[in-house]
């Protein structure tokens, strides 16, 4: 069996970059890590306050004030979305490509998307009521809101069905804004015009995130409002990744492996405390030395683009859906395995016990739900098996 065939996205051989599924990797990588150091935490009982006092979070040579900063990946997700869904709209107005049909946008992205999402949605749901036992009449507002993508807007907080899905609603958010914001944009014939656009919305989306931080708007803080400066880092790749294709043809080099580095630390550095309108602007440049490392580095592109690295970054719809839930279940059988060598390294037992189950789990989901889900003729092809299976004359 060809594994590689068997887990890569289905899609068109020029419309795969492998790098971009690296980059997925690291994301949901960093944000499984964080989601599993919060769910052990609550397993054995330990609170914010004992959890700082034991990792650290005053600086980089304390381990707690890495894993305290890993759902930035969340972040660096929106960044990726920015550039996919620009990809076709700027193919059209920059290298006068097909027309992107509107219609099949939408349509695609709810034959691609909503399938997965409503089955894990009605999945948690099944086990709030039925094996943690929660009351219906309080679950279904949640239930409904979720699949509304209005969660946070009408409660302010992540749905307790899935909390995950907070990050989904803005990315819808951010599905309906992108094809305005490019045709306004493309509208403008002067480039200096177009600057100014760019960075109306850009500077607008920056105070806006410290504002809502600030005053703890939380129903407007996970909206686009707040995000919009990541998506459009996205944009702006997908514009440079266009004009400037042949650069990424051209030979790797580590000066783009140091900047990588450097990237990857200043990401760090500059994202918290989210609330500080400048650590919005450095963490964004810093996402933007990521991916031209993993593009143009020698040693970043060979890793992000190994199949093994670009496969797990493939399933990462899945991985996310599912792992925060995952994790919360199965803590409970691995949260008392102790090691007595303290939290860090029962803390890293669990991140070798639980990184193989989520993987596990998130490819039987990805296999059966999602990747059938990416062809985007699954709707016809159901209609028509239905068709024929119960519909044939006897």
């Amino acid at each position: 069996m060809d594994l590689l065939k068997l887990f890569r996205r289905s899609t068109n051989s020029k419309s795969f970059i492998p790098e971009i599924d690296g980059l997925r990797f690291f994301s949901i990588i960093t944000v499984m890590i964080y989601h599993m150091n919060t769910s052990y935490m609550k397993q054995i009982g330990m609170g914010w306050q004992q959890w700082k006092e034991i990792t650290g979070v005053d600086g980089p040579l304390e381990i707690g004030w890495w894993v305290i900063r890993l759902d930035m990946g969340v972040k660096v997700f929106f960044a990726i979305s920015g550039f996919i869904l620009a990809l076709p709209f700027l193919k059209h107005f920059l290298q006068n490509e097909k027309k992107v049909k509107l219609g099949d946008y939408f349509y695609r992205r709810l034959t691609r998307l909503e399938p997965p999402f409503i089955i894990t949605l009605l999945l948690f749901l099944f086990v709030h009521k039925f094996i943690l036992h929660g009351e219906l009449k309080e679950l279904l507002p949640h239930f409904l809101s979720g699949l509304l993508y209005s969660h946070v807007f009408i409660y302010g907080v992540g749905n307790p069905i899935n909390p995950v899905t907070w990050s989904l609603e803005t990315e819808a958010q951010f599905y309906i804004l992108l094809p305005l914001i490019l045709i306004g944009l493309f509208k403008l014939r002067h480039i200096i015009l177009r600057i100014i656009f760019i960075a109306t919305l850009v500077g607008l989306s920056v105070y806006l995130k410290s504002y809502f931080y600030f005053n703890q708007t939380g129903h407007l803080s996970s909206s686009i409002l707040a995000y919009l400066s990541n998506f459009s880092l996205g944009v702006f790749f997908a514009w440079f990744y266009l004009v400037y294709g042949n650069t990424f043809l051209s030979k790797k080099t580590v000066f783009f492996d140091v900047i990588g580095l450097l990237a990857m630390l200043c990401m760090f550095v500059f994202y918290k405390p989210q609330a500080v309108w400048y650590n919005n602007i450095l963490f964004n440049i810093s996402i933007l030395g990521l991916f031209f490392s993993v593009f143009k580095g020698k040693l970043s592109n060979w890793f992000y683009t190994r199949p093994v690295i670009y496969i797990i970054g493939g399933m990462c719809y899945s991985l996310y859906l599912l792992h925060y839930a995952f994790f919360y279940l199965i803590v409970k059988f691995t949260g008392g395995i102790k090691t007595n060598l303290g939290f860090l390294t029962d803390f890293s037992l669990q991140i070798i016990l639980l990184l193989p189950a989520i993987l596990i789990v998130g490819s039987v989901f990805y296999l059966t739900i999602e990747k059938p889900c990416m062809d985007k003729n699954w709707p016809v092809n159901v209609k028509n098996f239905l068709r024929t299976s119960f519909l044939k004359p006897k």
